[in-house]
């Protein structure tokens, strides 16, 4: 249908300006059925289509519909490279670096948050936002929310908590509900579930033909059709994969994925098809940028050899800079072919013309002599023909005899397959967990309440009511083990959750991984405190030993190593480890140990040499590790456990060492040129900077640039560095600016706030103490006056409590307050009484150095800007008794808001 020509519920010429401006001239079937049946007018929906037909631009009819009545929009994705795209892109077409810039957006996965964090439109992994729910940071009720590949609801690993997600929603409510699906056999299921309306389509836009290429025959169907046959085209089908893909290139039909079993597959395939290649200029150009935007890794040679002749791979070996340089690469169509593992399948929207399936039968592993599944296929070989690229796509699959023959045919059929709830596959322990966390249930019959809205308890009821019975006995016997363990409190009956279950919930761990850390941390907390650094290896050893990683159904996954070693083994003998090494596992073994020696900042390529665990891999795994640090350092603030909050800020900050991968020193470095893409920069090229003597971000604006070119080998690189560093721009995104300074509206100190997030020096300061004097129970006097010269610059008191405060900004490059503005606290005060508590609030944070050091000093504390703020509307707003926010800000080390008492500001 013509963009001009568009009618139907809700749609305004407002609508339609905005989808011209995006260059969209016309809707395919499923967008015009979802236009029809009142996408842009509230209806919720499941919109279930083929690849390829343009689902996405429903949703986003969806979304501009529901910003133009100023309501929020919840944007669920399945994956973080997806998660980031989306953002980029609604910030281009509707957000801040929009022509026309008309909403707020978000972006929350886990391990990277942007955006303020009240955004009106904000974009979330599934599991990311269950836990900001159940955290009350992100509320679904009048919301519309759109729900991108929700078949995945079927997946035995992620498909629970995602149901959970959405049974949450039918319980607490929304405005409008739109779930885009990939073609199942049973998408009526969703819909029946959800109470949406089924909007349907088999028609691909893009038409996609599906070869199969057997004993020198052509058999061909074309996607949505029942029947095919086979075709006399003017070549006869080579065997040989690399044959196959020189024919398809010939074809004109490139560029061409080709699909590996492993990543050792596609990286000999890319080696020897690139024989056979001249260099091209294109190639020549991504291989120089390999150059420049990469750190040197194993794979890093060979990337840039085949990139000349415009040949690639891509797999789990691959570093997050590689991958960036090679992705980028597809969708500039820079690479004629590419060998990729199914990690690419889940990508965002690449533009090859035809996908190559060499197999059809797994070889290796504990898939070895089953075959690829139809969903599988179906959503490999739907990354052929994009809309918008391509005028077709091919699917071309090699079976290798006769019965693989037969299972070809069955793949390109029209017939899909059925998805259904794996709901009993996750630890019923954690989705009751969650649910005592929210107060959705407290007793086993709301337990069951719950249940009865889920998608489990919808396709079973009919289909083996007996089934519900032994769901019935696991709930019992999960609420009984919850209680047993301490996360719940009372009886199956009526049941509490306690201090320690709700920061479980919170982490999103598995509560046996809770269980196994509070032990670590009852047994060792004293130990680690007074020596952390000598437990930092045994405690990476007891996080991949957790349940998370190694329990009967773990939510996160070590990565194989290349090959089996026992030498990893002689690396644990000296080492302090809170929990038994167990020597028949050299996976475990393997794994901490690259984890350990990628924290302190150790090259890919060593790593991989001493471990055997890939570049790639070691990228992905330090992300889990990191995770599950951050639930262990939410575990710290349960005032039973008895931590104290400088073991917690350890904790704190090895989780960031484990995310990027280097030592504590080139944390702002790393982040800093993370943040403004200085190409090629990462954490080895970071730790290189360390071992030079650049130690901190402001040191970079000190020594000569010819240093710093000889450092990073590269004078546009050395360039972009000093660029970023010299930014205003801060290291951390200020998520709480925009809403601290609306909710201080209810309270009369807008203006207050806003001058304490812009202001600077004094103006700052008197800021800060005229929203110090709206509380009446403490008093505050003015130290620094002009006249006394260096003394701290506020004094708060409280019954027998006082607090000095030095309030520093940061005015010039690096946006970050150092150390030694930091402690200068402690000179300032050094003749008032030692029992009074200094505390220095920084704008907007401090560097990492001056956190790490103020962690052992005991002898004041760091707070940030927005940390303070939020404290302090807290106390003003009337959920926090002011004594508890003064003893807050006392506790020595760097201000945990995990441990701030009251309602958060952004819940209000």
């Amino acid at each position: 249908m013509d963009i001009k020509d568009v009618a139907g519920p809700g749609i305004t010429p407002w609508i339609i300006e905005r989808l011209q401006s995006w260059n969209i001239n016309f809707l395919t079937d499923i967008q015009t059925k979802a236009v029809e049946a009142g996408i842009a007018n509230g209806q919720s929906m499941v919109v279930s289509a083929p690849t390829s037909t343009g689902k996405t631009l429903v949703g986003e009819l969806a979304v501009l519909a529901t910003i133009s009545s100023n309501t929020r929009v919840i944007y669920l994705v399945s994956h973080k490279a997806l998660a980031d795209q989306k953002y980029v892109d609604f910030k281009s077409k509707l957000g801040e670096e929009a022509p026309e810039p008309i909403t707020s957006v978000g972006l929350n996965t886990g391990d990277r948050a942007e955006g303020d964090i009240n955004a009106q439109l904000m974009v979330a992994t599934y599991e990311k936002a269950l836990g900001l729910i159940l955290s009350n940071q992100l509320k679904p009720t009048e919301a519309l929310i759109v729900a991108d590949e929700l078949q995945i609801i079927g997946e035995s690993g992620r498909g629970p908590q995602i149901e959970t997600l959405c049974t949450v929603f039918k319980q607490r409510g929304y405005r409008q509900f739109v779930a885009l699906s990939a073609t199942v056999e049973n998408p009526g299921d969703l819909a029946g579930w959800m109470g949406c309306k089924l909007i349907q389509s088999f028609h691909r836009d893009v038409p996609l033909h599906q070869q199969i290429w057997f004993n020198n025959q052509v058999f061909q169907t074309t996607f949505g059709q029942d029947e095919g046959g086979q075709i006399n085209d003017s070549f006869k089908p080579a065997k040989n994969v690399i044959d196959v893909v020189t024919q398809l290139l010939d074809l004109k039909r490139g560029p061409v994925l080709v699909f590996t079993e492993s990543r050792r597959e596609a990286t000999e395939y890319a080696l020897e098809f690139a024989k056979s290649r001249p260099r091209a200029g294109d190639g020549v150009v991504i291989s120089e940028q390999l150059d420049l935007f990469s750190e040197p890794t194993e794979s890093s040679q060979q990337l840039r050899e085949n990139a000349e002749r415009r040949v690639t791979f891509h797999s789990a070996d691959l570093s997050p800079q590689e991958r960036q340089v090679i992705e980028t690469g597809f969708l500039e169509s820079k690479f004629e072919v590419c060998y990729a593992t199914s990690t690419l399948a889940a990508g965002v929207n690449f533009p090859f013309r035809t996908i190559v399936f060499p197999k059809l039968t797994f070889q290796w592993g504990s898939r070895a002599g089953s075959h690829i599944t139809l969903s599988d296929y179906r959503n490999m070989s739907g990354r052929a023909g994009r809309l918008g690229m391509h005028e077709d796509g091919y699917a071309v699959l090699l079976p290798s005899n006769f019965a693989e023959l037969t299972y070809a045919k069955k793949l390109v059929g029209p017939t899909n397959e059925n998805f259904s709830s794996q709901l009993i596959a996750l630890s019923l322990r954690k989705t009751i967990l969650m649910l005592a966390s929210s107060r959705l249930a407290t007793s086993i019959d709301e337990v069951t309440s719950f249940f009865k809205e889920t998608l489990y308890w919808y396709q079973t009821l009919e289909t083996n009511p007996k089934l519900l019975e032994i769901l019935q006995s696991k709930t019992t016997a999960a609420i009984s083990w919850l209680i047993q363990h301490g996360l719940l409190e009372g009886e199956a009956k009526q049941f509490n959750i306690t201090r320690l279950g709700n920061s479980a919930a919170i982490s999103g761990l598995l509560p046996a991984t809770v269980v196994q850390l509070v032990k670590v941390l009852n047994e060792f907390s004293t130990q680690m405190e007074q020596s952390f650094e000598d437990w930092i290896d045994g405690l990476l050893y007891t996080v991949c030993a957790s349940e998370e990683f190694k329990g009967e159904r773990p939510s996160r996954f070590l990565p194989w190593p290349n090959r089996r070693s026992y030498d990893s083994f002689a690396f644990w003998e000296s080492k302090n480890i809170p929990v038994p090494i167990d020597r028949t596992d050299t996976q475990l073994s393997q794994c901490a140990q690259a984890i350990a020696l990628y924290v302190n900042g150790m090259g890919e390529r060593k790593i991989a040499h001493l471990s055997m665990v890939s570049s790639g891999s070691i990228h992905r795994l330090a992300i889990d590790v990191a995770w599950v640090l951050d639930g262990m350092h939410k575990l710290t603030v349960v005032p039973e456990l008895g931590c104290p909050q400088t073991l917690g800020n350890k904790i704190a900050m090895l989780a960031r060492r484990v995310r990027w991968g280097v030592p504590t020193e080139a944390l702002d470095i790393i982040r800093i040129a993370q943040k403004h893409n200085v190409p090629g920069f990462g954490r080895q090229r970071a730790t290189a900077l360390i071992s030079q003597g650049i130690v901190t971000a402001h040191d970079i604006l000190i020594v000569a640039k010819s240093k710093l070119v000889e450092i990073l080998r590269n004078d546009q690189r050395a360039q972009a560095l000093i660029d970023a560093v010299s930014s205003k721009v801060d290291v951390e995104p200020n998520r709480l600016a925009a809403t601290h300074i609306q909710v201080a509206k209810n309270i009369d100190a807008q203006k207050n706030v806003k001058a304490s997030y812009n202001d600077l020096g004094t103006d700052y300061e008197k800021a800060i103490q005229k929203l110090l004097e709206i509380e009446a129970s403490w008093i505050v006097t003015v130290l620094d006056d002009g006249i006394r010269q260096n003394v701290p610059d506020l004094m708060v008191k409280m019954n027998s409590l006082t607090l000095l405060i030095e309030c520093k900004t940061s005015s010039k490059s690096p946006s970050i307050v150092k150390k030694e503005d930091a402690w200068a606290i402690l000179q300032k005060a050094a003749d008032f009484d030692k029992e009074m508590k200094r505390i220095t609030l920084g704008k907007t944070s401090f560097d990492e150095s001056a956190k790490s050091k103020c962690i052992v000093s005991q002898d004041f504390t760091l707070v940030e800007h927005s940390v303070f703020i939020e404290g302090l509307l807290r106390v003003h707003l009337g959920s926090l008794e002011p004594l508890d926010f003064l003893k807050w800000l006392s506790m020595p080390g760097v201000a945990d808001i995990e441990r701030l008492g009251g309602t958060p500001s952004y819940s209000t």
